[in-house]
């Protein structure tokens, strides 16, 4: 028997998610990587630097959800200042903060409000009557 969902806790889980520090570094066959110094085994890619963005904060949101939906506890994000960069970092390399894409994981975790009516509902409901 799986764990009751507590829809309300993922809920203000979602909410309360803080931007995480991420290090991308140009490769040195071209494109990008991100790299995350709190979550260990996550990294994303992409062809450029705004692809590799992307890429980041849609790994990123995806991993924050599957850790909310076991109930593990979400890392702390490290403070920028207080990240050194390595020797082995790559010239062009940059650290930023990323926020994970709340709207899209209350979407994915089934916790939209859903609308009731709308245009297209009251359309429908002007031509389905007689």
């Amino acid at each position: 028997m799986s764990p009751k969902r507590d829809k309300l806790a993922w809920l203000r889980a979602v909410e309360s998610l803080p931007a995480y520090p991420v290090v991308l570094l140009p490769m040195s066959g071209g494109g990008w990587e991100a790299v995350f110094p709190n979550l260990a085994r996550l990294t994303a890619w992409g062809a450029d630097k705004d692809a590799c963005r992307a890429n980041a904060v849609e790994a990123l949101t995806f991993e924050l959800g599957q850790r909310i939906v076991a109930g593990d506890d979400l890392p702390t994000p490290s403070d920028p200042a207080r990240l050194i960069a390595g020797d082995d970092e790559p010239p062009g390399s940059e650290l930023v903060l990323l926020d994970p894409k709340r709207s899209l994981l209350k979407k994915r975790l089934g916790l939209e409000k859903r609308e009731t009516g709308g245009a297209m509902a009251a359309t429908l409901g002007r031509f389905g009557r007689k």
